[in-house]
């Protein structure tokens, strides 16, 4: 995958030159410029250049559950990062999920509890890396976006990156209005309880790995959806760093796993949980 950097005061598409990895932070769109220079660079040898850490340090964790009809897709994009590790943790996939994604060389983990946190514990129970990149196998993710997200890891200016999907682009049909006024309603609920946040229940994070030690040393306790918020409580109550970076969210080609009302109500109940937990942890 290549990525272009140009000055603040380039003339987008006549510019012959590549200038810092610093200029990311004033690009508008990416996608525009990307698509309009003729120049790149290819990010592996930026984060080599500019960071303490190359992508030979970072672990892409993805958890699937009967993915076959898009994880193929997903791995392809992530195989432009190719110094990075990918780990694939597979939930009783009754399709050819595991076979897929050994086949496009990621590590495939078999997780037999069923429910994405088992899936994810699993796969934070192998990590070895100082970076880790979590995002699902559904390929509604961009992986381009991951670089966006490592950036303040690397620079030491986050602990934990969320990929905000409301702070991004989304596809049309990507995500209902009833789905987005939920999100919208568990942000602010977490917001007030926690800390701020626009996006509670992205699918997309990142972290450094003590964070991950963390969540282990703690238990995770979760079973499935309601796995990001117990992570954002823990996160909040560790006063770790976290940062939010606009993302790119894409339509899913099959039907949703997510229950809307089920999963809403589970995650909202456990908020409210490991809110009154910590409370009293407070007053002890």
């Amino acid at each position: 995958m290549n990525i272009l950097f140009c000055g603040d005061n380039v003339d987008i598409g006549k510019t012959d030159e590549i200038t810092s990895f610093q200029d990311l932070n004033h690009l508008k769109d990416l996608e525009r410029y990307r698509q309009t220079n003729r120049n790149s660079l290819n990010v592996n040898r930026v984060f080599k250049e500019d960071y303490n850490y190359s992508m030979k340090h970072v672990t892409f964790l993805l958890p699937a559950y009967n993915e076959e009809r898009s994880i193929g897709a997903m791995l392809e994009q992530v195989s432009e990062y190719p110094e990075s590790k990918v780990i694939v943790v597979d939930n009783n996939s009754d399709d050819k999920t595991a076979e897929i994604a050994k086949k496009r060389g990621a590590i495939v983990l078999q997780e037999y509890k069923q429910g994405k946190a088992h899936a994810i514990k699993k796969g934070f129970e192998h990590i070895k890396s100082n970076f880790v990149v979590m995002l699902d196998a559904d390929n509604t993710y961009d992986p381009q976006d991951a670089k966006k997200l490592l950036k303040p890891l690397m620079e030491d200016k986050a602990d934990v990156v969320l990929g905000s999907r409301i702070l991004g682009k989304r596809e049309k049909g990507s995500i209902s209005l009833f789905n987005l006024f939920g999100n919208y309603l568990l942000s602010f609920f977490a917001s007030l309880l926690f800390s701020n946040v626009s996006d509670v229940c992205t699918g997309y994070w990142a972290f450094k790995k003590n964070v991950i030690e963390q969540f282990l040393n703690e238990g995770i306790n979760s079973d499935g959806f309601d796995l990001e918020v117990e992570m954002f409580s823990k996160i909040s109550k560790n006063k770790f760093r976290v940062k939010e970076i606009p993302i790119l969210y894409k339509k899913r080609s099959d039907s949703p796993k997510l229950n809307s009302v089920n999963d809403g109500s589970k995650i909202l109940k456990k908020m409210l949980i490991y809110w009154l937990t910590g409370l009293k942890k407070k007053e002890i």
